[in-house]
């Protein structure tokens, strides 16, 4: 199984804000802001709600389940609360073909 597996293009993402992609039975956040890339686990750490359902602001995005946010270019909580931060997926472009890593995420 090769380290990055790929997921979408650049074409089908928003130019800024995040798309969705189910890959190996999870569901993982990838988008950009200010030219910045991302890519987070979809899944909120305070209460493992689905981020993709919840609501952007700039560079913020707040869970719909209990309104936690979390800003997306850092992954940490806004205000900061150590130790809950969004799982941070290494991606990699290659010409417009985006691809994600996910070997180090345990099951």
């Amino acid at each position: 199984m090769p380290d990055f597996i790929p997921v979408l293009t650049m074409e089908e993402l928003p130019a800024e804000g995040f798309k969705a992609v189910e890959v190996q039975g999870r569901s993982i956040l990838v988008g950009r802001l200010g030219g910045q890339m991302f890519a987070w686990l979809d899944r909120c750490p305070h209460a493992g709600a689905p981020l993709r359902i919840g609501k952007r602001r700039g560079e913020e995005l707040t869970c719909a389940r209990h309104g936690w946010m979390f800003n997306l270019l850092s992954g940490k909580a806004v205000p900061d609360a150590p130790g809950c931060e969004l799982t941070k997926i290494p991606l990699q472009i290659d010409g417009s073909q985006i691809s994600l890593n996910l070997t180090f995420i345990s099951r």
